[in-house]
């Protein structure tokens, strides 16, 4: 089977298993399947720098993800400047008695800490926008999903300039072009299929959504591929056939998350 035939067949047999358990389910096994999903990322990012090197900051960092993904779920009384300070001190006491050497110390802190709320942090938002309205959640992965299946078929079908060689040497300006008009339309086909009457959303605002939301997960995927390229990694795992790592997947819905989140916020004054 070729790799494109692979991606597809893969995309297409996911979508039920996720339509079940986001709809059809109560809301925390979608919360324990956002755990799952984002720790093992996180697992996958943390991999990328530290390798094998230091599984006890691995071990606390997924800890502390862990308890940021449920400040989204469970309400909890503190605030949100109040879990980023804890975990930050957490993290800097932690290599205060831990680091591996004192040159490494300044990075390894920083790559710890950043790993909690670049993942946790950011896809958190899933959680809290499936509180708000189930069917943006299939409107975020249509869009995201549908603008990388775009940008990968569009971008190898017809080829041309680079997009931003020196991060991502095979994706183009073709693709990125292809990616959000595919975003514009997985947008405008969750639009008629998951959007309910209980929070309308216009073709205008549909639009207008599919295209920023398309535009930041290009962004989010190429930050990830900065991240890979620097530390001489294709993929951030194999768990997911042909697509690689399930961080590789959530790159670009990490960044769309809080964008859609906070636009959703908006719209309800």
């Amino acid at each position: 089977m070729k790799l494109s035939e692979s991606r597809l067949g893969i995309a297409v047999l996911l979508l039920p298993v996720l339509y079940f358990l986001i709809t059809l389910l109560p809301p925390f096994p979608f919360f324990l399947l956002v755990t799952i999903a984002v720790l093992t990322a996180q697992y996958e990012f943390y991999k990328l720098y530290y390798r094998n090197e230091n599984p006890k900051a691995i071990f606390l960092g997924l800890i502390l993800g862990g308890l940021v993904l449920s400040r989204f779920y469970f309400t909890l009384p503190v605030s949100s400047d109040t879990v980023i300070s804890t975990i930050l001190m957490i993290v800097l006491i932690f290599q205060l008695f831990f680091f591996r050497t004192i040159q490494q110390s300044l990075l390894d802190s920083a790559i710890l800490f950043m790993g909690i709320f670049y993942l946790a942090g950011f896809l958190g938002y899933l959680i809290a926008i499936r509180q708000i309205e189930t069917g943006f959640i299939f409107f975020l992965l249509f869009v995201v999903w549908g603008g990388d299946a775009g940008a990968y078929y569009i971008g190898r079908s017809i080829g041309g300039t680079k997009l931003y060689p020196i991060v991502s040497p095979n994706k183009t300006v073709s693709g990125a072009i292809g990616g959000l008009l595919t975003s514009l339309a997985g947008g405008c086909i969750a639009k008629l299929l998951f959007i309910s009457s209980s929070f309308p959303l216009t073709w205008k605002e549909a639009v207008f959504l599919s295209l920023l939301l398309g535009g930041v997960g290009q962004l989010g995927d190429l930050v990830e591929s900065l991240f890979k390229r620097s530390t001489g990694v294709k993929d951030s795992g194999v768990l997911v056939p042909a697509h690689g790592g399930i961080l590789d997947k959530l790159d670009g819905v990490a960044f769309a998350a809080p964008v859609l989140y906070h636009c959703l916020i908006f719209a309800q004054g």
